[in-house]
């Protein structure tokens, strides 16, 4: 019988060893009091029952690594019995310690998911040759596990999963072209490489499994959770050609971004020629001269209450709005009259030719 061992039990027994110590010593000075007769015969037989027990023991330490057969965590065993109809396929070992006979053998599988990475060469629809590294996540069914060593063994992925990878992935990329494979329909043929090779290894499994029970029919040994394509090699010329046609199709759109951004301007300059067009159409017939002069005179005003240096001629102009001059500016182009109103600011003030004299 096989058994599992855990480490309460380990220690049940190392204390029931040392129990069995303490207990024998006790009869020992026991019978040397009551019984010395018994005594002296048991210590006769202490020598050679000691040699015996070194033998022993010399054996079990020997044999405890085939013995006792640690499954560590995410392991499962399968058993295969040499007396008793070779693989043990009612149910897997796991996680502990297993007590296993000298002549039969203990083969560990790992339970967890694992990943695997391999190389496919296949042949585009255009016929070319490319090179993909495709990545397989997969995990053994624990429950079904001794099916699997039984019928497969445990080389497994490469008996069952990589072929089936290997020939979807020429099945489907000889359907695309490499820029396709290379560039934009990469996710969708991710997805349907993993739906199609979950097809062909339930089928493969159900044509292994058709020489075991009935009920095992249509379960699963080995599930795939997802596969991706982490790299895909092109022939240079053609790398270059895609890498030349995606920067020629930026192009293309920044040049049409470029006429639209034109075309928005050229319509704000329309709309606002159109605009003005209106609003002169609209005030033409409402504004007399006689207001756009105030207006002017106003606006020479405000401009005169600056801080900057000027001088304003009053109805110098043609039209008789006031003439503002620079005083900042270089006197040389300015009429007399007005140099001689930027040099003498005294006269500014209007003299009449009595005014110098005084009355008698």
């Amino acid at each position: 019988m096989n058994i599992n061992i855990s480490g309460d039990f380990a220690l049940l027994v190392a204390g029931g060893l040392i129990l069995a110590l303490i207990l024998s010593n006790l009869l020992m000075r026991v019978l040397k009091r009551y019984k010395p007769k018994w005594h002296k015969r048991i210590l006769s037989w202490r020598f050679r029952a000691g040699v015996t027990l070194l033998i022993l023991l010399f054996i079990a330490v020997a044999l405890v690594k085939v013995i006792f057969i640690k499954v560590d965590s995410g392991q499962v065993g399968v058993l295969w019995k040499r007396l008793g109809g070779g693989t043990f396929v009612e149910h897997p070992f796991y996680e502990g310690t297993v007590l296993v006979y000298p002549w039969d053998t203990l083969t560990i599988y790992s339970s967890r998911f694992q990943t695997a990475t391999t190389e496919i060469h296949a042949i585009t629809s255009e016929g070319l040759r490319i090179k993909m590294e495709i990545t397989v996540r997969y995990r053994p069914v624990v429950e079904h596990i001794p099916y699997l060593h039984k019928l497969v063994g445990t080389d497994y992925l490469d008996e069952i999963v990589i072929p089936e990878v290997a020939s979807a992935v020429r099945m489907i990329v000889s359907d695309y072209t490499a820029e396709e494979v290379y560039a934009n329909q990469r996710l969708k043929i991710q997805d349907q490489l993993l739906s199609t090779v979950l097809r062909e290894v339930q089928l493969q499994e159900k044509s292994i499994l058709k020489q075991e029970k009935s009920e095992m029919q249509g379960h699963n040994l080995v599930n795939l959770d997802d596969m991706l394509i982490r790299q895909v090699d092109i022939p240079e010329g053609v790398h270059s050609a895609i890498v030349a046609k995606v920067n020629q199709m930026h192009l293309y759109q920044e040049y049409k971004m470029r006429l639209d951004v034109a075309e928005k301007e050229a319509e704000r300059k329309k709309v606002e020629a159109q605009g003005i067009a209106d609003f002169q159409e609209t005030v033409s017939g409402g504004i007399s001269e006689t207001y756009l002069r105030w207006r002017g005179i106003e606006a020479t005003i405000e401009l005169a209450k600056s801080n900057n240096a000027k001088v304003v001629v009053i109805g110098s102009g043609k039209d008789g709005l006031p003439l503002i001059l620079n005083t900042e500016g270089s006197t040389s182009a300015l009429p007399a009259s007005a140099k001689s109103i930027a040099t003498d600011p005294q006269s500014q003030e209007p003299q009449t030719p009595n005014a110098s004299k005084k009355p008698q």
